[in-house]
């Protein structure tokens, strides 16, 4: 199986132990290893009941690549027996239930499928819905072998938490029959050479619950507490985070009272359309010239005012300007045609010289609030000239008519604010947060801002 990666040793151990904690196997239990490498848990499960004394429970290990089975056999597990199979195929559901399920499933984002593969699984997962990824799959078919009061625990990226591709997975987690007992955020580097994000996610399937039940959660900081998971498939960040944020539901968000929130422009040729303000070359007319700032540069220049600029062939209404309007500027960019023409955007028909998304010039050459798209912390700041074309890692919000700038920017830095960004936004690497446009635009507001702008209606 594609998207394989070596579970260390330690936290395989830390798995199996988790999910025999609180009911320890017998011989007449039957485990299941999907995607099972070359047997990391299968492993695992024989150290740990040698030395607590327990019986094996019978195991079926399931893996499409052969090489890695033959190391799985060398290993001389007596235990469990090894099986050349496609985990996600129809042939599964032949399988009998396991009260035990214990992996590590592969990371496969859509890119890495086919098109076939894609088509198959759609038809067949009601978590393979947009973007998804083949661990959220492995997930869907576990739950579905998992005898009564059996226990499934999966290390996977943290991520099924809150994206909206997992909507579908954390419903299925929530259903009536299927508790998520513990959920325990394990260092970024627990797998060797890699940063990720990943958590061991404890789960068992029950006869029916009367009432929501409390989940423990584990956070890298070493925290704990427990939290009711939302059960209608909305991100769980802030519940599993600990954030205590009703009070802010205001009924109005950030959305309803900005004209967008966007990404800046992306040219992809930065090194051709970016320059320093004092090498623009004369026969470029400085109409075509605009400030610009990257994500690095808001940092460095604690905003948006910095020392380079855009050289930009579109006009104020965002209509790439022709050959006889950009004058001494178009003979200046056939100089880089040869570059410019090595983009996918002109393999896909755009002009040479234009930039992968037609500018919004109208709607960003207004006041407007900036900020970086991975942060430490949330910050943003005021590009108050309107003049500024932000580069393609800074996103920019611009408020409607009547909602008051400062006061929003001043929101938007609150710790309040923070809070909300930091239970509610996509982990990235060391700590970092994606303040991404989707996340942002349900950040809660006060009211009155909302109320104000519908009064200039």
């Amino acid at each position: 199986m594609k998207g394989h990666v070596p579970t260390p040793d330690a936290l395989a151990e830390k798995m199996v132990r988790r999910a025999f904690r609180d009911d320890p196997p017998d011989g007449d239990d039957r485990i299941l290893y999907p995607g099972a490498g070359d047997a990391p848990f299968a492993a695992a499960v024989k150290r740990v009941c040698d030395e607590e004394g327990w019986e094996c429970p019978d195991g079926l290990a399931v893996e499409t690549n052969p090489k890695h089975l033959t190391r799985a056999r060398d290993r001389g597990l007596t235990h469990v027996t090894f099986e050349e199979r496609d985990f996600l195929a129809d042939e599964m559901l032949d399988a009998e239930m396991f009260d035990y399920i214990i992996g590590n499933p592969p990371y496969v984002p859509i890119e890495g499928l086919s098109e076939g593969e894609k088509t198959r699984y759609r038809s067949k997962f009601q978590t393979a819905i947009e973007r998804f990824d083949l661990y959220l799959l492995f997930f869907e078919r576990s739950l579905s072998l998992l005898a009564p009061n059996g226990v499934l625990s999966f290390v996977t990226p943290e991520k099924y938490e809150y994206v909206d591709t997992a909507a579908p997975l954390r419903r299925l987690l929530t259903s009536d029959d299927i508790r998520v007992e513990e959920i325990e955020h394990v260092p970024e580097d627990a797998f060797t050479g890699l940063i990720t994000f990943p958590c061991i996610t404890t789960v068992r399937r029950v006869e029916g619950m009367e009432a929501p039940h409390e989940t423990r959660v584990t956070l890298r900081d070493g925290t704990t507490h427990t939290t009711t998971l939302p059960d209608d498939g909305e991100s769980w960040a802030s519940n599993v985070r600990g954030a205590d944020l009703d009070d802010m539901q205001t009924g109005a968000t950030l959305g309803d009272i900005t004209e967008r929130i966007s990404p800046g422009l992306a040219t992809g040729a930065d090194k051709v359309f970016v320059l320093d303000a004092d090498e623009v070359p004369n026969e470029i007319d400085e109409q075509w010239v605009y400030p610009t700032v990257s994500g690095s540069q808001l940092r460095d220049f604690d905003g948006p005012v910095t020392d380079s600029v855009f050289v930009c062939p579109y006009k104020s209404t965002g209509d790439l300007a022709d050959e006889d309007e950009l004058d001494g500027f178009y003979q200046w960019l056939k100089e880089h045609r040869e570059r410019l023409e090595d983009r996918s955007c002109v393999e896909k028909g755009k002009t040479w010289y234009a930039w992968h998304e037609n500018p919004p010039m109208q709607d960003i050459l207004q006041p407007k609030i900036v900020f970086r798209d991975i942060a430490k912390e949330p910050r943003f700041w005021a590009e108050s000239d309107g003049t500024v074309l932000p580069k393609h890692s800074v996103y920019y919000t611009v408020p409607k008519d009547g909602v008051p700038f400062d006061e929003l920017l001043e929101y938007l830095n609150s710790s309040k604010a923070r809070m909300w960004m930091e239970a509610h936004c996509q982990k990235a690497h060391n700590g970092y947060y994606r303040l991404q446009s989707r996340v942002l635009r349900d950040l809660p507001v006060p009211k009155e801002w909302a109320e104000t702008f519908q009064a200039t209606l």
